[in-house]
């Protein structure tokens, strides 16, 4: 009789390989959780401002380089619309600008040499990289001329002298809308002279261009003589808009009453009355 017992296993449990995951501990394991929108924000914010900060220096160093650079200093100056101011005194008065940097001149600097000419209305300044400044004049239109000698003084709508002529610059002083006024009127009363260039100042310059000459024994009694002979009774300075009105409508008609008149009177321009 055969004795069956249990069979036992001699060679223990099957050893089979196991998973990829089962040889990790799940809870040693770090999760990769999104980062918070704020946060990434927050980064964003930090690394545009650094990046802002790093273009405002390099250009706050352009800037300085060429505003002190010895490369880009004034070595020539050009003026345009300069008629009265002359190009040498123009030059002498600007002298001090030469040397210095291009970017540290403005208008105020150039109207600040130029003070002292009367001429000159405005300026307006542009560089002309890398040494070259250009000055634009703009003048104050002469309105009447005063002899005295050899001497052409020009004078402006304020009564300034803005521009003396020599005997031998006369040639230089034609052609300008100027009428003249006679020296002792200037010289006797000086509120008469300056309302006779406050009048002619109130006329367009195509006006101005058919006067001759321009003369009153006071303030209320100005007198436009014209280059054809007739004469204008101009009176005060008050409403002289409106007789500049008037006397180029006169000036530009072809009524007989006006061109064969020897006397326009527009002291009330409502009214014109000829004789």
């Amino acid at each position: 009789m055969t004795r069956r017992g249990r069979r036992s296993s001699v060679d223990g449990p099957k050893n089979e390989p196991a998973d990829s995951a089962d040889l990790e501990n799940p809870a040693e394991t770090p999760l990769d959780f999104p980062e918070p929108a704020s946060v990434s924000s927050r980064r964003r914010r930090r690394r545009g401002a650094l990046l802002g900060l790093i273009t405002l220096a390099v250009l706050l160093g352009i800037v300085a380089m060429l505003y002190f650079s010895p490369l880009l200093v004034v070595r020539t100056i050009t003026l345009e619309d300069n008629e009265l101011l002359t190009e040498q005194r123009a030059q002498e008065l600007l002298e001090p600008l030469r040397g210095t940097p291009l970017p540290q001149v403005s208008d105020g600097d150039v109207s600040a040499l130029l003070n002292d000419e009367h001429a000159v209305a405005e300026v307006i300044v542009a560089a002309e990289l890398p040494t070259g400044l250009q000055v634009r004049v703009i003048e104050h239109p002469p309105v009447a001329e005063v002899h005295d000698g050899d001497e052409i003084h020009f004078y402006s709508q304020e009564g300034e002298v803005i521009r003396t002529f020599e005997d031998w610059e006369r040639p230089d002083a034609q052609g300008y809308a100027t009428p003249v006024i006679s020296a002792e009127a200037a010289l006797q009363n000086e509120s008469v002279f300056k309302t006779i260039v406050s009048v002619l100042g109130q006329l367009p310059e195509g006006a101005r261009e058919s006067l001759d000459s321009a003369t009153a024994e006071s303030r209320d009694s100005v007198q436009l003589q014209l280059q054809d002979g007739r004469t204008v009774v101009w009176g005060s300075d008050d409403r002289g808009q409106e007789k500049a009105v008037v006397l180029e409508a006169i000036l530009a008609s072809e009524a007989e009453d006006f061109e064969e008149a020897d006397v326009l009177d527009i002291s009330t321009p409502s009214a014109p009355v000829t004789r």
